[in-house]
């Protein structure tokens, strides 16, 4: 079991949140021993991790996502052929065998469901993402979901997997996001040109549509004049009371400065901006479709509210008035650490 190999198109910091998930496994399982191979088109390492890894390089090929996502299979498969000796985690819809299959993006039978699924203009692509997600979940000898929540839509959309179906909890890097950022809350805001009397909204996210920015930016005009709202992930453009800050490699600041932080979704598996503001002591808003809202304790770190405006407004409007205290906001998340979510996972490949 020593010898691992991993699937993801992209692989690494700074490229998303699940890119950078299957890249803290891959470093995590290095430093217990194993030898680590990822399949991948893009990988994003410092150097010093990329000497350590066994890189397996895919070419694209073809226009728009699904092509692309066929071609990436096909070439998975036949390096697959030529090794062996390993267990293989797919981090990713790979519809063949794997030992572990992590349900990292956003499940494609519950997206359909929702009234504003944004694949009913695309039934063609919508078919075959459905049919890998569904092959991928089938053939993988254990599934692995984030939280509770995707657990709940596996014996709902998938049953008859659900039995090897197991919740290895997701970890946040305390190192990078932690309450001592908030000592220098206020010099931030300083440094980034915001005053005492603002009250900022952080947003965090690059798939907007899903993660429910323009339910957000509908509530913007009915708060009070001091709130703002701060968009880190996506461009557009700038006013008074809306800064979009487009990629950012210092967020670390946003989540110090932050008063509150928001992500109206439509669904994550496990948003790590949720726990990455969490972490910081930023109190939360966010949806019961958002995996980590099983950790939002309200009046302690946050609220859970339904996907509509006037929830959204009141949970903001609450969260102006009542004071948070940044430690028990991180006590709450402090034990998801990467070690105890690795830890998880080799336990669980240990069963199969």
């Amino acid at each position: 079991m020593k010898q691992i190999i991993i699937i993801r198109p992209k692989i690494g910091f700074g490229v998303g949140g699940a890119e950078s998930h299957a890249g803290m496994v891959a470093v995590k399982l290095l430093e217990r021993g194993f030898k680590v191979g990822v399949i991948v088109h893009t990988v994003s390492f410092p150097e010093e991790i990329l000497k350590r890894l066994v890189v397996y390089k895919v070419r694209w090929k073809g226009f728009g996502s699904v092509p692309k996502h066929l071609f990436f299979i096909y070439q998975t498969r036949k390096i697959l052929v030529k090794l062996s000796n390993y267990r293989l985690i797919s981090f990713f819809r790979y519809p063949y065998t794997t030992d572990l299959f992590i349900l990292c993006d956003p499940m494609i039978a519950f997206l359909h469901k929702q009234k504003q699924s944004i694949f009913k203009k695309f039934s063609l692509r919508y078919k075959i993402l459905l049919n890998l997600e569904k092959r991928a979940i089938t053939n993988a000898r254990k599934v692995i979901s984030l939280f509770s929540l995707g657990k709940k839509f596996i014996k709902e959309f998938y049953p008859e997997v659900y039995e090897k179906t197991a919740v290895c909890y997701r970890g946040v890097n305390f190192k990078r996001f932690n309450p001592s950022l908030k000592e220098f809350k206020e010099t931030f805001r300083k440094e980034l040109g915001f005053s005492k009397e603002d009250f900022l909204i952080l947003f965090v996210g690059y798939d907007i549509k899903r993660k429910g920015l323009s339910l957000l930016l509908k509530v913007l005009p009915k708060l009070p004049e001091k709130v703002k709202i701060i968009i880190a992930g996506a461009k557009g453009k700038s006013t008074n009371r809306l800064i979009y800050l487009g990629k950012t490699k210092e967020i670390e600041k946003y989540y110090a400065v932050a008063d509150l932080f928001v992500l109206p979704t439509m669904y994550d598996p496990g948003a790590l901006a949720t726990l990455e503001a969490l972490a910081t002591g930023t109190p939360v808003i966010t949806t019961p479709y958002d995996g980590t809202s099983e950790f939002i304790k309200e009046d302690v770190n946050g609220f859970v509210v339904e996907r509509n405006e006037s929830a959204i407004k009141s949970a903001i409007l609450k969260a102006i008035e009542f004071t948070f205290d940044p430690l028990k906001i991180y006590n709450s998340i402090k034990h998801l650490t990467w070690d105890n979510y690795v830890d998880c996972l080799i336990s669980q490949l240990e069963k199969v």
